[in-house]
């Protein structure tokens, strides 16, 4: 499982509420010279992305062979909801970790356009409408036009997620909610509510006390409604643990975001 949240580390929502007027609601991806595959043959593909996906530590070229494979085997058999899913999750590491803007929008879309088939396949389940709301964010985050129309599909999806299952990944719509609340403007401009945020962040925690992402986000929480003490402990989690098993990539970004946000929160004096 990758969590995809590091999104908001360069999330800027006051940036993307500055500009935006296309629709979510607009993408339409058609296949990129989709193959004609049997079903045995998109089983065979699923089942090699799949074995990509989850190799350790992931790397971009990895992970864009594994979306390959798994949107290919999605778009042969569309009644699979997990494959749905799967692969709008891969296509959300690219659309983060891409180096390309281009790149990065088309995985984005693309994650949307597979998402949304998952959430029309099974809306009573919580994987695609987590993986939307996620591909969503980097869609906004990549190409700020987006970014007015963004916010509140991002919450909706978010909301539904929470009713659905609060726990799935690591506690992830928790915290993308809560994230949400703590960067956004606040009303009657958006949604934003340090507070909430905070409460939502506490709750991840609470319910995956031994995940560092969420300290990450809790940390920037603690430090935004005045309390640096809390957030420097919060900061010493992340540093001081080790690599996540199933996200090793990933672990080293959360260092490195804790670092920075350790820099910043720790007055100059107290630092040396």
């Amino acid at each position: 499982m990758t969590s995809a949240r590091a999104i908001l580390i360069g999330f800027c929502l006051v940036a993307l509420l500055a500009v935006g007027c296309n629709s979510i609601g607009s993408v339409k991806m058609a296949p990129r010279q989709p193959l004609v595959l049997t079903p045995q043959e998109a089983a065979e593909f699923l089942e090699e992305g799949r074995a990509l996906f989850a190799a350790q530590p992931r790397t971009l070229e990895q992970v864009t062979r594994a979306a390959q494979l798994l949107e290919q085997a999605a778009r042969t058999l569309r009644d699979d909801y997990d494959l749905q899913w799967e692969a709008a999750r891969a296509l959300a590491f690219l659309a983060e970790n891409g180096s390309q803007p281009a790149f990065r929008k088309d995985a984005a879309k693309r994650g949307i356009a597979l998402a949304r088939h998952a959430r029309e396949l099974e809306p009573f389940r919580v994987e695609g409408h987590y993986w939307y709301a996620l591909n969503v964010g980097l869609l906004a985050d990549v190409d700020r036009t987006y970014g007015l129309d963004a916010v509140s599909e991002m919450q909706a999806a978010l909301k539904r997620a929470i009713e659905l299952d609060e726990s799935y990944d690591f506690g992830g719509p928790l915290c993308v909610l809560g994230m949400l609340h703590l960067r956004a403007p606040a009303p009657p401009v958006s949604i934003g509510s340090p507070r909430k945020g905070l409460r939502l962040l506490q709750r991840a925690v609470e319910l995956f006390p031994d995940y560092p992402e969420n300290y990450l986000y809790l940390a920037e929480a603690l430090r935004d409604t005045g309390k640096p003490d809390e957030a420097r402990r919060a900061i010493d989690k992340v540093l001081q643990a080790p690599p996540w098993p199933d996200e090793q990539f990933e672990s080293a970004k959360w260092k490195e975001a804790a670092q920075k946000l350790f820099s910043k929160s720790v007055p100059r004096n107290e630092s040396k």
